[in-house]
């Protein structure tokens, strides 16, 4: 098989979850076929200002061909024009496809070589449903292709332009059944085969930390602390976290500390005990996790979530958001962590968890066991290579 991955950005810079998927099965699927990814020259996800250079590289041993991005995002009148139409009774599919256009990224070249090259590929892998590499290319070789659409339940996902894009592939790969549920019950496409897949989570124990030249020292936060791993940003449910955080700290006799790692998107107050070194490297990150007490995901907005996996890979119980179904459903599943739907519930749960390293250490663990069953490499990815190699057999 010769498959092409199409996503909107890609490299061992980018940070996102839906990209990371991308590069893990890519990655691994390379193992069985000839793997290209298809993408454009954007690290930044915000902007898409062309960043690499355009033309083929290769990043751990795939084939990644880069094109250029027509023109940069303006974000200020993007969240004005999308604030508008989002709440607008009245928008019309016209508005839809505005924001779409704006929502980006697009890239003429990109989408021309999808449509020339379109018998060069057996399958096209299209990796996220809501950016216009997706929208645009899923529609020019709908017959060869797959769909990962890492969806969830935010206001642009019910916009009427995204109907065909969950009717018109050969094949759809959920993340989780929460979401091939949500997916199906909005969009009526049950007659699109699919499967539920996620992505493969390493066990802690085979995750090597590498020398100090490339990892860097050991970074310490004062303990206990509550840890965010991810960008720090708004849509995240970050400010909400930041300021739940600050109002238990006024309220509760408590020497705890927040950490988040990843890039801030938005400011983040200056307090003595709120940290936020920005990135880290992969060792760093698993010993920050196991020392952490808890791992919080305040997003409402998840189609998996890689950061309660490898929180739970690390022994760590976890802190969600109740609002989202996604997190709610891995919890439930799992008896590996908490959830909250306000203050009260969040702080009533940072209490329980501080006063009982019993209950603590007894989640931690059914979420390893939860990852270890469902997360395994091996399981995961055959997962994939069996869905892909059916949708193609059903090709020829």
């Amino acid at each position: 098989m010769r498959l092409a991955f199409v996503v909107q950005r890609y490299g061992l810079e980018v940070t996102g979850g839906a990209e990371f998927l991308c590069r893990w099965v890519a990655e691994r699927m390379q193992k069985y076929s000839e793997v290209e990814v298809l993408t454009t020259c954007a690290l930044d996800y915000l902007s898409w200002q062309n960043h690499f250079p355009k033309g083929e590289t290769t990043v751990n041993g795939v084939v990644v061909r880069r094109f250029s991005v027509d023109s940069p995002r303006d974000m200020k009148r993007f969240n004005v024009f999308a604030q508008k139409i989002i709440a607008s009774p009245q928008r019309t599919l016209y508005d839809e496809l505005t924001w779409l256009k704006m929502q980006g990224p697009v890239s003429s070249a990109l989408l021309t070589y999808i449509k020339e090259h379109e018998a060069s590929y057996d399958l096209f892998i299209f990796v996220t449903y809501s950016y216009a590499t997706t929208f645009l290319g899923l529609q020019l070789v709908s017959r060869k292709s797959i769909l990962i659409p890492a969806a969830h339940d935010e206001p642009h996902f019910h916009f009427t332009a995204f109907q065909p894009i969950f009717h018109l592939p050969r094949g759809i790969i959920y993340n989780t059944s929460e979401e091939q549920r949500f997916v199906q019950e909005r969009w009526k496409n049950t007659q699109i085969p699919s499967c539920v897949a996620g992505v493969g989570i390493e066990d802690a124990d085979q995750s090597v930390p590498g020398n100090e030249a490339e990892d860097g020292e050991r970074l310490s936060f004062p303990e206990p602390y509550l840890l965010y791993i991810g960008r720090i940003d708004i849509m995240k449910g970050c400010q909400e976290l930041i300021a739940y955080f600050l109002r238990y700290q006024q309220e509760y006799t408590s020497d705890l500390h927040l950490a988040l790692i990843g890039k801030p998107a938005m400011d983040i107050p200056d307090h003595p005990r709120i940290h936020a070194p920005g990135f880290v490297s992969e060792s760093q990150k698993t010993d920050i996790l196991r020392r952490a007490g808890v791992v919080v995901n305040p997003s409402e907005y998840e189609s998996l979530s890689l950061m309660i996996l490898e929180a739970w890979r690390a022994e760590t119980p976890v802190l969600v958001n109740g609002r989202s179904e996604v997190l709610v459903g891995h919890c439930l599943t799992s008896n590996g962590g908490l959830y909250y739907s306000n203050y009260e519930e969040f702080a009533l749960c940072v209490e329980l968890l501080r006063a009982q390293p019993d209950l603590r250490q007894a989640l931690g663990r059914a979420g390893q066991r939860y990852v270890a069953e469902r997360y395994g490499f091996d399981a995961v990815e055959k997962t994939y290579l069996d869905f892909i190699t059916r949708i193609v057999q059903d090709l020829n």
